[in-house]
Protein backbone atom coordinates (compact mmCIF):
# COMPACT_ATOMS: atom_id res chain seq x y z
CA UNK A 1 0.00 0.00 0.00
CA UNK A 2 0.88 3.47 -0.46
CA UNK A 3 0.71 6.34 1.52
CA UNK A 4 -1.89 8.28 -0.68
CA UNK A 5 -3.86 5.29 -0.43
CA UNK A 6 -3.77 5.53 3.12
CA UNK A 7 -4.33 8.89 3.15
CA UNK A 8 -7.25 8.92 1.26
CA UNK A 9 -8.96 6.11 3.46
CA UNK A 10 -8.49 8.16 6.22
CA UNK A 11 -10.40 10.85 4.44
CA UNK A 12 -13.22 8.01 3.76
CA UNK A 13 -13.05 7.02 7.35
CA UNK A 14 -13.49 10.65 8.55
CA UNK A 15 -16.80 11.64 5.52
CA UNK A 16 -18.20 8.51 7.35
CA UNK A 17 -17.25 9.29 11.14
CA UNK A 18 -19.01 12.75 10.17
CA UNK A 19 -21.90 11.17 9.09
CA UNK A 20 -22.49 8.64 11.76
CA UNK A 21 -21.95 5.93 10.05
CA UNK A 22 -19.77 4.50 13.29
CA UNK A 23 -22.98 4.40 15.61
CA UNK A 24 -21.56 1.85 17.56
CA UNK A 25 -18.35 2.27 19.53
CA UNK A 26 -17.46 -1.12 17.94
CA UNK A 27 -17.81 -0.70 14.66
CA UNK A 28 -15.97 2.97 15.16
CA UNK A 29 -13.04 1.04 17.09
CA UNK A 30 -12.95 -1.96 14.15
CA UNK A 31 -12.43 1.00 11.69
CA UNK A 32 -9.78 2.56 13.33
CA UNK A 33 -8.13 -0.73 14.20
CA UNK A 34 -8.08 -1.07 10.86
CA UNK A 35 -6.65 1.55 10.03
CA UNK A 36 -4.23 1.86 12.66
CA UNK A 37 -3.08 -1.66 11.36
CA UNK A 38 -2.29 -0.04 7.70
CA UNK A 39 -0.50 2.85 9.13
CA UNK A 40 2.13 0.78 10.93
CA UNK A 41 2.61 -1.71 7.53
CA UNK A 42 3.42 1.70 5.88
CA UNK A 43 5.74 2.64 8.38
CA UNK A 44 7.26 -0.71 8.32
CA UNK A 45 7.97 -0.29 4.69
CA UNK A 46 9.24 2.91 5.10
CA UNK A 47 11.58 2.30 7.89
CA UNK A 48 12.48 -1.68 8.01
CA UNK A 49 14.89 -1.86 10.27
CA UNK A 50 12.64 -0.66 13.77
Amino acid sequence: MNAKLLFLQIEIFFERLQRGEYDHPLYLAMALENLASQAWDEVDQIYPDL
